[in-house]
């Protein structure tokens, strides 16, 4: 798991110190990767117990690991804000290197075995709570102008009850960005148990719901390339839905000719 990846699942975690750490290695980049964790701490107005509770609060054994690891991040090309820039260009950037992260994350393999599967389904359910319910209804809908049945769920309720109600030869698909509400690792939890196959798309390695994944697509995370904004994840998700989509349309095309193949021989 990245940095920022680590930042953004355990960031709620943090004490109001430790926040004020986050915000500091955040904003000055260049001082945070030239200190020790006691010059860190000076730079930061905490103490050095501060500073390494912090690293271990993101999951790292210590102050050595969390350098290391952050030294990846700043290296790894991270689009630095540009004042007085063009925001329309700046933003159109951002999301471009975002999506060019996907190939680099998830294999076309992956997203074949995925798209046979979903062909195959005696029944597909999509999961999504809150803003997660935008792409569960977002695949629905291509997958009904494929003239492929599928149900989106984002009700609580109905969350509860349709992973409860999974069977085997079931494929039940969740979006969850880092998995951190209750409800829907339950729901994954009992779609496995109930024996459906399980495709769970994240932006999170290590989400307490990868577990119970059949089918795990790790997509990155805005984070990974700008903090400076507010950029909907949903974005991400909804470039790998039509990615999907145009595998899972081979599938099937590939599906209805073995079948007309399979008619014209048994009428001879």
């Amino acid at each position: 798991m990245e940095f920022l990846e680590r930042l953004e699942q355990y960031g709620t975690q943090l004490t109001n110190t430790e926040k004020k750490i986050s915000q500091f290695v955040m904003t000055h980049q260049k001082e945070t990767l030239c200190a020790n964790i006691a010059e860190l701490a000076k730079l930061s107005g905490a103490s050095r117990s501060a500073v390494l509770r912090f690293a271990q609060k993101l999951g790292y054994s210590g102050f050595t690991e969390f350098r290391y690891d952050y030294s990846l991040f700043v290296h790894a090309g991270r689009i630095a804000r540009q004042e007085n820039s063009n925001v329309v260009q700046m933003l159109a950037s951002y999301y471009e290197a975002a999506i060019k992260k996907i190939a680099d994350q998830v294999s076309e393999g992956q997203v074949e075995e995925i798209a046979e599967h979903i062909s195959r389904a005696r029944r597909v359910k999509i999961f999504g709570l809150n803003r997660n319910s935008y792409s569960a209804q977002q695949l629905r809908h291509h997958l009904h102008t494929l003239n492929f049945d599928a149900e989106a769920v984002w009700d609580t309720v109905l969350v509860r009850d349709l992973s409860a109600a999974a069977r085997p030869g079931d494929v039940h698909i969740y979006f969850s960005v880092n998995g951190a509400t209750p409800i829907i690792r339950d729901a994954i939890r009992s779609s496995a148990q109930q024996g459906a196959e399980t495709v769970l798309i994240t932006m999170h390695r290590d989400s307490p719901m990868a577990a119970y994944a059949t089918y795990l697509v790790v997509l990155p995370s805005t984070w990974l390339v700008t903090t400076d904004y507010f950029l909907d994840q949903q974005a991400i998700n909804f470039i790998f839905i039509e990615i999907l989509i145009v595998y899972l349309g081979k599938s099937l095309a590939l599906e209805e000719r073995e079948q007309r193949q399979e008619e014209w021989r048994g009428e001879r």
